[in-house]
């Protein structure tokens, strides 16, 4: 236990391991707050929520007709008083292009911008339905073939996975998971923000403490020329096995420092409160021409909390690649390299892959490709990624894989010359 704990404290002591996570904190704390700009505006949609709820029913829309229409009426009653106008919506005003600063007071504008908000939303409820009925899921699969010009069992096996999605989808509109309020996609990007800019971004940072963390403690003897010294005690060659065990304890201790405090301040700056149990499907989540849609009926805070977990089982496979590296390249600085050009390859070698072959597919089962698409995990995502249980699949073959890999280099190891 006492060598473990050596172990360990080599890793939290490191300066540069130190020094770059301070890095990594004040580098997430920047993105924050950077597009903290617009957070007020998202207060909006929880005063909704608390008022009507976040499901969209008959019952719901009735109710927030009738509180938007108030809402106008309270308006016409501000503009008529100061332009002598009345407006059917607040899009009018803008529409004029007029400085509503220099009509109204600040209390009347900011009843005017919240209003135009509220107004978004309601008109926005209106059109889910038409949207939903013009998705045909085999009609993306046919773009999707198109855009990367598949053919043959390519082509075959895309469609294939889209008509198992077509259920899916189906099941979802029948669940009416689209049908519920969340912050508007189109203005906000909130999914990207949280999703495709930070978290992922966490998981980038995440993996160079990983590797640096797992090549330091593994090759910490060689580095610094007393490998004859450790290899020769009582514990000798299986010291192997505790530098193993502290690495992934030391980088889940690295990735929960920054998951919690990045998540934490996201979270503070950004108020989700009512909107937890939203489906993650939600129409408006919508960033673009598609809907984000789930190959399981998943709230917000279960997406996230799936993938939390997905992070933390890949940093064990990271864990594991860069230990068989370090195992095989004694010097640390060189296994970072190496780790680098294996990742490298590792997304450019299926771009060379026929696209009539069915391996085409097979490059994307892996933990660098999974790691780079943290917006669509659990999703309809594409060509490449539209299969229902990629992520399981991923994680289920490299672990199995790396364990079998880690056991085998480290039976080597007991019996190479370290010399």
């Amino acid at each position: 236990m006492g060598i473990r704990k050596n172990e360990f404290k080599k890793a939290v002591t490191s300066p540069a391991i130190i020094g770059l996570l301070l890095i990594f904190l004040i580098f997430n704390s920047v993105i924050i707050f950077q597009n903290s700009y617009f957070k007020d505006d998202l207060q909006v949609l929880n005063k909704i929520v608390s008022k009507f709820g976040y499901k969209i029913d008959d019952e719901m829309v009735d109710n927030f007709k009738e509180h938007y229409d108030g809402e106008l009426k309270k308006l016409n009653e501000i503009t008529y008083e100061k332009t002598s106008k009345n407006y059917s919506s607040v899009a009018e005003i803008f529409g004029e292009s007029l400085y509503i600063e220099d009509i109204y007071n600040k209390e009347e504008v900011e009843f005017i911008k919240e209003l135009g908000i509220v107004e978004a939303y309601y008109y926005t409820i209106a059109e889910i339905d038409e949207v939903y009925s013009n998705i045909d899921p085999m009609k993306i699969a046919e773009g999707q073939i198109e855009k990367y010009g598949l053919s043959g069992n390519a082509a075959d096996t895309v469609r294939n996975q889209y008509k198992d999605f077509s259920k899916r989808f189906e099941e979802l509109v029948e669940n009416k998971e689209h049908k519920n309020l969340f912050f508007m996609g189109k203005a906000y990007k909130m999914h990207s923000l949280l999703f495709r800019t930070l978290v992922k971004t966490f998981i980038f940072e995440i993996l160079i403490l990983v590797v640096l963390i797992t090549a330091y403690l593994v090759n910490y003897e060689f580095d610094n020329n007393t490998e004859a010294l450790a290899y020769t005690t009582k514990r000798g060659r299986n010291l192997i096995i505790d530098k193993l065990f502290v690495s992934m304890a030391t980088n889940i201790l690295v990735a929960t420092i920054i998951l919690v405090t990045g998540l934490g301040l996201y979270f503070i700056t950004f108020n989700y409160l009512g909107l937890w149990n939203v489906p993650i499907s939600s129409y408006f989540n919508m960033e673009k021409n598609l809907p984000y849609m789930s190959w399981w009926n998943m709230s917000f805070i279960q997406y996230l909390f799936s993938g939390i977990g997905l992070i933390y089982a890949c940093i064990l496979l990271f864990t594991g690649i860069t230990f068989i590296i370090a195992r095989a390249i004694k010097n640390s600085y060189i296994v970072f390299f190496i780790f680098a050009i294996v990742f490298g390859l590792a997304i450019l070698i299926p771009g060379m892959v026929p696209t009539n072959s069915n391996a085409i597919f097979i490059g994307g089962f892996t933990p660098f490709y999974l790691i780079i698409n943290p917006f669509i995990w659990f999703m309809e995502g594409g060509a490449f990624f539209t299969f229902k249980y990629y992520e399981l699949l991923t994680v289920g073959i490299w672990s199995v894989s790396l364990l079998v890999l880690s056991v085998l280099s480290i039976k080597i190891f007991k019996k190479q010359d370290i010399y």
